[in-house]
């Protein structure tokens, strides 16, 4: 059979071609009627939905329904209010250039959009048409020629290309992302000719394929070059009167545009401006579904409305005739065009040769499968004329769960893959993993769709968005990228200073790239780069309180001697304590597997990598005979309750008792109603110890818990108390383990001893990101966002109402929720009014600790329940709050809270694919402390998903170190910080594992040979790249190492200068040298001398046999150090020589 002529609603040999309104197409019938009707004919066709959510719902159903390998796509919305203070994000922007070039060249066949998109005015046609240009292999073009291409089409310049609309240039190689490609592009130039094009990882930088060609098209929706920006102001001063001088964007066009809301003001960078029919081939068929005219209509209301309430500008706003058609404009060129009208409802005037109604109907309403409805549904509809039925899910959880309950009901069921196939099939049950939205019945066909909404309550993800690679725990502290002038480093032999950047200078005729340290009294240190693994960010006392080394003195040795002293005897009572629970028989928890299976049915999202890592991770220490202690990071909302979850099943099956500690109780409340909901079909009882239960109904819990009645408990500090005692405690889970004090921690300890102990975090504490970095407990992350989560957008103002007014309102009118964070009690009854007076519109309710728990609790459930619009709030929000429709935040006074505390209110929002905004209000930036101002632009400057835990990096650098081990040690942290610290400690464990004497510290051997070995700058620009591959060579353990970084050098950087392989030279014989206890070598044309150290593994006989053997050239040195001589005029010469002196010094050629 032909699959191009399945068609179950739409049969064109039954519709005349005059009919225009179709009718009677209940749920996503409408989106199968649309799509066969899209397969008669090859014609540009338009898709216009009421709003942005059915637009993509349709989007993805027609591509399903369809699949005739047509590009069918949707417009992005621009995702702001008109008048809007922001810029659409870079993506929207990105992804509309996209699609409005790809409409320009004809690749495009169906074009979806909401309503509201026909009134924005766009670029002009021929803006992307004279802008776009496509370079080939083998061209000939000048590279500081393409990069001002580049800067004028809206492409950033940085030091490396992660988001579409960057750009740089090292060396040979332009590094470019062009929104026309998933990857970024490199390109590789022999002088002025295009050598190779190469598409790469964003993550990795490196290379995935090669392509003979790139089209890149503007980032922007605005020229960048110098006439574009007088055209501009040339047509601002025309447009508008008064003192230019005194609007931002006037005087900052070139520099802070989108900041100051360019996308205004678009139409002064034209002569005239575009629609989206002038994107459009001639002839173009025109589909609208459902009422498309009254949110046409209700935009323009919007539009005017917001035009006239703008107040206190700080530049005057286009009319709204010069930004935007007309809704009259856009209504007339529909009706011009003829547009078929699709709807749910019956067309009443069917016997009207221009409308038919199709034969559909709505199915039988159900809400989920926990009810025997879907047996009786399933069974009614085939013992009807209805034969075949599909349930639809967009995920493979989702799936599985709806099989395991048709098995349940002893429902057949098979699966399909797509549309055609399971319209190919005879009659029965089938499933498919695709997102099919809502319900219907098709009684002509006898078929029956049963829509993912009415199965699950809503829709599982559409949007996808990049996220960013998962990072290593060390690495953070380690890595020098970030590192700015002025910030503290510690050398492990001088002690702490102040990065003064990077530096080249000729030592001996030889250029030498130095890294320069400040010390006290202005002393200056210049670090060899082949050091640079002795030199780490300082983690400690913030740069304002901290004490500068004196160069020179003993006092750091001293330091570092005592300081290791003591970190010899953590060591030794941290061992102890990991020895005795490593020696400890444990509690072994293995979940039968189908039983485990059927849980996690449950789960009706995909998992993510790191999750099913982590989940991973924790049930092998749960089946281990050894206690479980794990720490899992991950950002806030990222399924770190899965894990507990998971891990409360598999510890409970086997009956045992689990504690799930939290530090609310509306946290509590929360996962009680949570885990009641997952464990509903599982003979566990789950109970919660909250203050919002009676005193009777907590001696209940209390007894059920000593009784072993009690399963799962669910409580705040109260599960800590005297009073509870488990019978058969096997589990202790601790959510949001930063919020605990020290106290609550220490009672833990006890509980801790012998049974698994999973820590749930998403910023941990310093003494818990210290213990899990340093090793001495596991971690786990989760730094990979679900699917369709978007970065909240985050800015610092100072009180503004009309910022305020503007933000509330887009939240709002899109029909979500607002939070609103005041940290003042005393005043809150103010600010409320305040905020009333800004925001008329919007409904309020208060929320503060000080109310009582069941007023606080019914507040908190009505916002959950959408009842009302603004929740004015204290920091109590800071967890357990989870209410995917609230997407904007604004925190007031937010230069009190601390960062960890920031990072966890903006993650109350952002929970949903809607773009979210954290609004961060302070009084003024010239009032913040240091420590203040740090916080507040670590926060703003990191938007990416998945930082948490960076975030917990940059509160050490902030806040100092604290406590790692204890008060005793935490002021030996703060004085030579905590990296160095870390290194301490992990030698001292090392020592005492290895034998009863402490170790040295490891060397790093200095090797100076006179010749070249650095990255020169024309290779690498950017100086923290540098720094950071200096770190990463001079920290190299193994020729592997080396040799990958080289491979990594060539890719991203292009073919190595001879200096650079030098470096590479020079790190090979450092680890060798390292390897052996030989402490510096120095070397110049004509003599040499190695310098061991007390710690040396050469045996002596091997220097006596070198000696013998060539007693002309080698000679031992009262200081026990050997020289050596000859002629090495050239590098390899040197390098070959110390090769050959480090083989005989090892045994190998003697």
């Amino acid at each position: 059979m032909n699959k191009q002529n399945h068609k179950i609603i739409f049969d064109s040999s039954n519709v005349d071609a005059s009919v225009n309104n179709y009718g009677q197409l209940y749920g996503s019938s409408i989106n199968l009627a649309l799509a066969e009707r899209i397969k008669n004919d090859l014609d540009f066709k338009i898709v216009i939905a009421p709003e942005i959510n059915s637009a993509e719902i349709l989007c993805n159903e027609i591509n399903y329904f369809s699949e005739t390998g047509l590009s069918i796509e949707l417009l992005p919305d621009l995702e702001i209010l008109p008048y809007d203070v922001s810029s659409p994000s870079n993506q929207v922007i990105a992804s509309r250039s996209e699609i409005l070039f790809q409409l320009l060249k004809g690749n495009i066949d169906v074009l979806v959009l909401n309503a509201s998109s026909l009134l924005w005015k766009l670029p002009p046609r021929k803006y992307f048409e004279k802008e776009s240009f496509t370079l080939s292999v083998g061209e000939l073009f000048s590279m500081q020629q393409i990069g001002e291409k580049l800067r004028i089409n809206g492409y950033e310049r940085v030091s490396t290309v992660i988001k579409p609309g960057e750009f740089c240039i090292r060396g040979s190689l332009i590094d470019l992302f062009s929104p026309l490609y998933t990857n970024p592009i490199r390109i590789d130039f022999d002088d002025e000719k295009i050598d190779l094009i190469k598409l790469f990882d964003v993550d990795s930088q490196l290379t995935l394929n090669t392509i003979n060609s790139v089209t890149i098209i503007p980032s922007e929706h605005y020229p960048k070059s110098s006439l574009a920006f007088d055209f501009f102001k040339t047509n601002m001063r025309n447009a508008f009167d008064g003192n230019q001088l005194e609007w931002p964007l006037y005087n900052f066009i070139e520099t802070y545009a989108e900041s100051h809301g360019v996308y205004n003001y678009l139409p002064l960078f034209f002569e005239s401006m575009s629609s989206i029919w002038d994107y459009c081939k001639p002839g173009t068929e025109l589909f609208c579904v459902g009422d498309i005219k009254t949110p046409i209509k209700d935009y323009q209301k919007l539009i005017n409305q917001r035009f006239n309430s703008q107040d206190n500008l700080s530049q005057p706003n286009l009319k709204p005739s010069e930004l935007f058609f007309s809704a009259t404009e856009q209504i007339n060129k529909i009706n011009e065009m003829h547009p078929i009208n699709l709807q749910h409802q019956k067309c009443w005037k069917s016997h009207d040769h221009n409308s038919i109604n199709f034969d559909t109907r709505p199915l039988e309403p159900l809400t989920a499968f926990k009810t025997s409805s879907m047996d009786k549904i399933i069974h009614g509809l085939l013992e009807t004329s209805t034969n075949k039925i599909l349930l639809s899910a967009g995920s493979k959880n989702r799936i599985a769960f709806i099989e395991n309950q048709l098995r349940e009901f002893s429902i057949a069921s098979r699966r399909v893959s797509n549309w055609n196939e399971f319209l190919e099939r005879r009659a029965g049950v089938f499933v498919t993993e695709k997102s099919i939205s809502e319900s219907f019945i098709t009684a002509k066909s006898g078929i029956a769709v049963i829509g993912e909404i009415e199965l699950f309550g809503r829709r599982s993800s559409t949007r996808k968005y990049r996220s960013p690679a998962g990072k290593d725990p060390e690495s953070i502290i380690q890595d020098l990228k970030d590192l700015q002038v002025g910030s503290l480093v510690v050398h492990g032999e001088h002690g702490i200073g102040k990065y003064k950047g990077l530096s080249v200078m000729m030592v001996d005729n030889v250029n030498s790239e130095f890294l320069t340290i400040e010390y006290a009294l202005g002393d200056l240190l210049h670090v060899p780069v082949t050091l640079m693994d002795q030199v780490s960010r300082f983690i400690g006392q913030s740069s304002d309180e901290s004490i500068l080394s004196h160069l020179g003195s003993n006092q750091w040795k001293k330091l570092c001697k005592k300081t290791k002293k003591q970190a010899y005897d953590v060591a030794a009572e941290l061992l102890e304590i990991y020895a005795n629970r490593a020696i400890a028989v444990g509690k072994s928890h293995v979940a039968n597997q189908k039983d485990y299976e059927n849980f996690c049915d449950g789960f009706e999202y995909v998992l993510t990598q790191d999750q099913a890592k982590v989940i991973e991770d924790v049930l092998d220490d749960m089946a281990a005979s050894k206690s479980m202690d794990r720490l899992v990071c991950g950002d806030v909302g990222f399924g770190k309750t899965e894990v507990a979850l998971r891990a409360a099943f598999t510890c409970a099956i086997n009956g045992y008792q689990v504690a799930l500690l939290v530090p609310t109780t509306i946290l509590a409340q929360q996962h009680f109603e949570t885990f009641n909901e997952r464990f509903s079909e599982w003979p566990i009882a789950i109970n919660i110890l909250s203050r919002l239960q009676t005193s009777k109904n907590n001696n209940q819990v209390r007894a059920g818990i000593e009784k072993g009645k009690a399963d799962i408990i669910i409580g705040t500090h109260a599960l800590l108390s005297d009073k509870v005692v488990y019978k058969n405690l096997g589990l202790v889970i601790v959510d949001e383990e930063h919020r605990f004090g020290v106290r609550h921690k220490e009672k833990l300890k006890a509980l801790r001893k012998d049974v698994d102990y999973l820590a749930l975090t998403a910023t941990p504490i310093p003494r818990t990101l210290n213990m899990a970095i340093g090793e001495l407990k596991d971690i786990s992350m989760i730094a990979t966002p679900p699917e369709g989560r978007i970065p909240v957008k985050t800015y610092i103002s100072q009180w503004d109402k009309s910022l305020i007014h503007e933000a509330c309102q887009r939240e709002i009118s899109r029909g979500g929720q607002v939070l609103f964070v005041h940290n003042r009690i005393d005043d809150i009854e103010n600010m409320a009014e305040t905020i009333r007076q800004i925001i008329p519109v919007g409904s309020l309710e208060i929320a503060h600790g000080r109310m009582k728990e069941r007023s606080l609790e019914r507040v908190m459930m009505k916002f959950y329940n959408n009842e009302f619009d603004i929740l004015l709030a204290t920091s109590i929000i800071e967890s357990g709050l989870d209410i995917p429709n609230a997407n904007t935040i604004i925190i007031n006074r937010a230069d009190r809270f601390g960062l960890a505390q920031l990072h966890q209110l903006r993650g109350r929002v952002g929970r949903s694919e809607r773009q979210s905004y954290a609004y961060l209000m302070i009084p003024s930036k010239h009032t913040l402390t240091n420590e203040g101002r740090q916080r507040l632009e670590a926060i703003e400057a990191i938007e990416d998903l998945g930082v948490g835990f960076i975030l917990a990096t940059h509160d050490l650098e902030i806040r100092g170190a604290g406590e790692i081990l204890g008060d005793e040690q935490s002021g030996q942290i703060q004085k030579i910080g905590f990296s160095l610290y870390k290194d301490m400690l992990a030698q001292a464990i090392d020592s005492l594992r290895d034998g009863p004497q402490m170790q040295s510290t490891t060397i790093s051997s200095d090797i100076n040979l006179n010749i070249p070995a650095l990255i020169p700058e024309n290779y690498m620009p950017d100086v923290n790249l540098r720094l950071t591959m200096y770190k990463r060579i001079s920290s190299t353990k193994s020729k592997i190492e080396i040799k990958h970084i080289e491979s990594e050098l060539i890719d991203r950087f292009g073919e190595l200068p001879e200096q650079t392989t030098n470096l590479l030279l020079m790190a090979h014989l450092k680890n060798q040298a390292n390897t052996l206890g030989i402490k510096k070598i120095r070397m110049d044309r004509r003599y040499g001398r190695f310098y061991f150290d007390q710690s040396t593994t050469i045996e002596a006989q091997n220097i006596i046999d070198l000696i013998e053997r060539e007693p002309d050239v080698f000679k031992m040195y009262p200081d026990q150090s050997l020289g050596f001589k000859g002629d090495f005029p050239l590098v390899l010469d040197r390098i070959n020589q110390v090769n050959t002196i480090l083989g005989y010094l090892v045994g190998d050629s003697v």
